[in-house]
């Protein structure tokens, strides 16, 4: 199985309005056979990375595991993204990895958020 996560992405009413100051970032890791060890976030597109928070319990391989990162957004554009490491070590990759059918595609940069923040 491969590493991946899933965040809820915000209305587009809270996109409309989102304003410049601390934001709670939120979300879901899953480590596949092997348990999440932990959640890293970057803010900027993946340039740098923070370690997020694991909240709730650790239910070991094949568990979701939810995280938060308290992060302070500066006016502009800002692409979040998370990346996953399980209990062995592996990271979730940042280029595209397909199965044969075009499906199954785990890549942090695949999956990141493009928000503007006035």
């Amino acid at each position: 199985m491969k590493l991946g996560q899933i965040r809820q992405r915000p209305s587009s009413s809270a996109l409309d309005e989102l304003i410049a100051g601390p934001v709670q970032i939120k979300g879901v890791a899953f480590g596949g056979i092997n348990a999440v060890k932990s959640v890293e976030v970057s803010v900027d597109g993946g340039k740098t990375w923070k370690q997020a928070r694991l909240v709730g319990p650790d239910m070991g391989r094949y568990a979701w595991r939810q995280f938060v990162l308290p992060a302070t957004l500066e006016p502009g554009s800002h692409t979040i993204a998370c990346m996953v490491v399980d209990a062995e070590g592996n990271r979730q990759p940042e280029g595209r990895v397909e199965n044969a059918g075009g499906y199954n595609n785990n890549s942090w940069r695949d999956h990141a958020l493009t928000l503007s923040v006035v």
